[in-house]
Order: structure tokens, then sequence, then C-alpha cells
């Protein structure tokens, strides 16, 4: 089992809008964030990424096609999102999500891609359904099960 912590939150509430930073949200087994215009159902209910790889990507000299269209909702320090996989749980006080199927990929126009530099998108970032209702907050524990 590993854990971290819960070091940033985003819901966006009206698409064309911008992601709104928020110190709570309330997941919704089955449909998502409570609020967010993406609180739909479907395997990718929530967008999760390592602080690790949100803090490379402020860093980059060269913008990756990706960087502005991937938003995440739950920004993870402390975990390291290489050991999740298919299946597993995150677990907080109040809430559960399970890490999904899909995974952020590449696209072959993307300038990372196309000059042979890695992205550590495909690898620090995941997608997860709600599976256990609950509030989570920044700064909260949650552990990783397999």
């Amino acid at each position: 089992m590993q854990s971290g912590y819960v070091e940033s939150l985003q819901i966006q509430r009206k698409k064309g809008q911008p992601f709104e930073c928020v110190t709570w949200v309330e997941l919704e087994a089955g449909k998502g964030i409570a609020g967010d215009c993406h609180a739909l159902g479907g395997e990718k209910q929530i967008a999760l990424i390592s602080s690790e790889s949100k803090q490379w990507i402020r860093i980059q000299e060269k913008e990756g096609l990706c960087f502005r269209k991937f938003q995440e909702n739950i920004v993870i320090q402390g975990m390291d999102f290489a050991r999740l996989n298919e299946g597993d749980i995150l677990f907080t006080e109040h809430a559960a999500i399970e890490i999904g199927t899909y995974t952020k990929r590449c696209f072959p126009e993307c300038i990372l891609r196309l000059t042979d530099r890695p992205c550590v998108l495909t690898r620090g970032t995941c997608f997860g359904k709600v599976i256990k209702s609950g509030k989570i907050q920044i700064g909260e524990h949650i552990r990783h099960t397999d």
C-alpha cells in the first residue's frame, strides 16, 4: 500500500468556462464531482495527476500538445502513479475512486513526440470513477490499495 495527500482540487462548473480551484469537493458514486459539468458517469469521471507530473509540466520550455487540453480534477502529492493499475482503489476518509482503464495517450503531432522528448503525462496521470460517495478536501490523506 502507498499513500499521499490531496494537494489541490479543481472543478469546471460550465463547459467553456475555466476550471476553478476549490478547497473541497463532493464525490458522487457513479457520476463524478458534484457541480462539475463533466459529472456524467462513465469511465473517466475524474482526472488525476501526480504533483511531480504537474510540476514537470510547469518547467517545460516547449509545451506539449496536451498541456492545455488535459485538465486534472485532483493533484496528489507523494503517490507513485506508475504503481497504479486498472481496478486499484484510492481511498480517502469518506470516499473511494477506482482507477479506470483509460490513460492519457500521446498524439503523433505533439512537439514532444516529434522531437523524441519524454512526456510524463502518459505515466503521471490517470482517470477514475467514483465508487463511494463522500467529501474530499485539500490536505486529506489518500491511500492506494491493489
